[in-house]
């Protein structure tokens, strides 16, 4: 159980910095494309570059999501509660 917790956490601590490289290389990737010229082969290697950049930081960032809610999903299954014995009620007069 600590493991689990220890993989969330660190998941946690993870993907929000992968979602802000995540805007920040699309909103550089937009530049890129803004500026370069579709013609020259150093600006479409640029974009090329930060479109693999973007997307790198797109599927980090899912997979550590992904990653996060199947342990949290194991976590509810481990500790769910057990069952409650049912009271005799019947004989209390």
């Amino acid at each position: 159980m600590a493991f689990l917790i220890a993989i969330m956490s660190f998941a946690n601590f993870v993907f929000w910095p992968l979602v802000i490289g995540t805007i920040i290389a699309f909103i550089i990737e937009q530049i890129f494309r803004q500026i370069g010229n579709a013609y020259d082969p150093e600006a479409i290697k640029k974009v090329q570059i930060s479109t693999s950049v973007r997307k790198y930081f797109w599927r980090q960032a899912w997979l550590f999501n992904i990653i996060w809610f199947v342990c949290y999903a194991i976590l509810l299954f481990v500790m769910r509660p057990g069952q409650q014995p049912m009271p005799d009620m019947i004989w209390q007069g």
